[in-house]
């Protein structure tokens, strides 16, 4: 038996069911019963955008609130939000992003990111070179498809310990406490590797596939022309897994009208790589 991968994989189950820790101790600021200073301008312009984030996030059940400060200083006694920016993503959907390295030059105040050991949370992420190298030591041809996970960070419970330190305070004033991992903080993609490379570890063991590489969310499936496994039973497992889709939004490529770009001949050799034929289709689902 091998004792520390056994190990591993029981901690990322643990994480399921208990959570996953951000690596944001208890604090307090000086005698402060709360910091909550104001967001950004990016997410004042955004304010309908924002507003409608924050009611999804509730509805769903990510997010709960609204909690006034008084409320939440009952509850959790000292607690901190940090300054709301946006971001809007390739779909048109704004991104709420909480800044926890805010703020940058105040020594009064300890920033949250400064509390989290980044060591700690390393990403397992398979870069170019990985990649690269595994397509140059393996004959072709491939079938490739790409697996996102969307909404990936909004599906990774945190610990309850953590919940006073990463509040987000709407552009109304009013607070909520947030129960998954937020956009803005050191742990982020670390947390989020932890139970998706337990996913990609799942999926690799249960399809015949070639291998599976990861970056962040999205996962790139490799498998020969001869291999019998189809995406649909890849979306399958992963639903019957808890990942949160809508799988009317799977879109799958199985002719050469590929949806993102016509199917041929990789064009490898200027690196050094033998030219192989991959058919790639794209799968995009996203959290109900």
């Amino acid at each position: 038996m091998n004792i520390p991968k056994r190990s591993a994989a029981l901690m990322e189950a643990d994480g399921f069911e208990n959570a996953f820790d951000q690596g944001i101790p208890d604090h307090k600021l000086g005698d402060l019963k709360w910091y909550t200073p104001d967001n950004y301008t990016s997410a004042k312009l955004a304010k309908e955008k924002i507003q409608a984030s924050v009611t999804e996030e509730v509805e769903h059940r990510r997010m709960f609130g609204l909690f006034t400060h008084k409320e939440a200083h009952q509850h959790f006694g000292f607690f901190r939000s940090n300054p709301l920016g946006s971001v809007e993503n390739s779909d048109g959907k704004i991104r709420p992003i909480n800044d926890l390295s805010h703020p940058k030059h105040d020594n009064k105040i300890m920033l949250v990111n400064l509390f989290v050991n980044k060591r700690d949370y390393a990403t397992p992420w398979d870069d170019i070179k990985v990649v690269a190298d595994s397509f140059r030591a393996t004959a072709g041809p491939f079938e490739l498809a790409i697996f996102d996970w969307e909404k990936a960070y909004r599906q990774i419970p945190t610990l309850m310990s953590q919940w006073p330190y990463p509040l987000v305070q709407d552009l109304l004033g009013d607070l909520y406490v947030d129960t998954q991992i937020t956009f803005g903080g050191v742990a982020g993609c670390g947390s989020f590797g932890a139970p998706a490379h337990a996913w990609k570890r799942v999926m690799a063991h249960k399809f015949e596939v070639v291998r599976i590489f990861r970056w962040v969310d999205n996962n790139l499936f490799v498998k020969v022309p001869s291999s019998t496994t189809s995406i649909e039973e890849v979306v399958a497992q992963s639903v019957e897994l808890g990942v949160a889709t809508k799988k009317e939004n799977v879109q799958i490529s199985k002719t050469n009208k590929n949806i993102l770009g016509s199917f041929g001949t990789a064009e490898t050799q200027q690196y050094g790589y033998p030219a192989q034929n991959y058919k790639s289709g794209r799968i995009n689902y996203q959290s109900s």
